[in-house]
C-alpha cells in the first residue's frame, strides 16, 4: 500500500530528470600524423586510426618515431626483427610524443586506433572523462601541452 503511494512521487522524480547528454559522434577515424627519423634523414607518414595494418613502404632504419597529433602509445610498430620502443618526449619547447627504436631498424608497417583530443579542447565535461590528450596532459579540465621547466618564462 505505501509502495503505491509512492509510485506517482517517484514517476515524477524520473519524468522530471533531464536525459544523460549525448556522446559525441565520430564519423571518420582520427588520422594520426608521425614523423620516422632515420639519423640525419626520415620520412614522414599519415595513418587513419581504425585499427587496420598500413605499410610504411620505406627501407630506412628509423631510431625515432615522432607523433606529431596523436598518442603514441596507441599504435603499433611491425618490424622482422625483435625491437624495444622506448616512451620519450622530444627536446622542443612544446614536446611530442616519441618512441626510441633499440636497435634501429626499418618499420614495416604501423598500426593505430581510438582518438585524442588536441590541446585546449575538453578532457572533462561536465565531470565526466572525454578522452586522452594526444600531445599534453589532462589538468583544470583541458588538454595542456607538455612544457619543460626551462621554457617557462617568470
Amino acid at each position: 500500500m505505501k509502495f503505491l503511494l509512492l509510485l506517482p512521487a517517484l514517476l515524477g522524480l524520473a519524468v522530471s530528470h533531464p536525459a544523460a547528454p549525448e556522446l559525441d559522434r565520430r564519423a571518420d577515424p582520427q588520422i594520426a600524423h608521425f614523423y620516422f627519423q632515420a639519423a640525419a634523414t626520415g620520412y614522414n607518414l599519415t595513418v587513419p586510426a581504425d585499427g587496420n595494418w598500413y605499410p610504411t613502404n620505406n627501407g630506412l632504419n628509423i631510431n625515432i618515431i615522432t607523433a606529431l597529433d596523436f598518442t603514441v602509445n596507441q599504435c603499433e610498430f611491425a618490424t622482422h626483427q625483435q625491437v624495444a620502443f622506448n616512451y620519450q618526449l622530444s627536446g622542443d619547447s612544446f614536446p611530442k610524443e616519441q618512441f626510441a627504436v633499440g636497435p634501429p631498424q626499418p618499420i614495416d608497417s604501423v598500426r593505430c586506433h581510438g582518438y585524442c583530443l588536441g590541446i585546449y579542447e575538453d578532457c572533462v565535461k561536465n565531470g565526466q572523462y572525454v578522452g586522452t590528450c594526444c600531445n599534453g596532459f589532462c589538468a583544470a579540465n583541458k588538454c595542456r601541452p607538455y612544457v619543460y621547466p626551462q621554457d617557462i618564462s617568470e
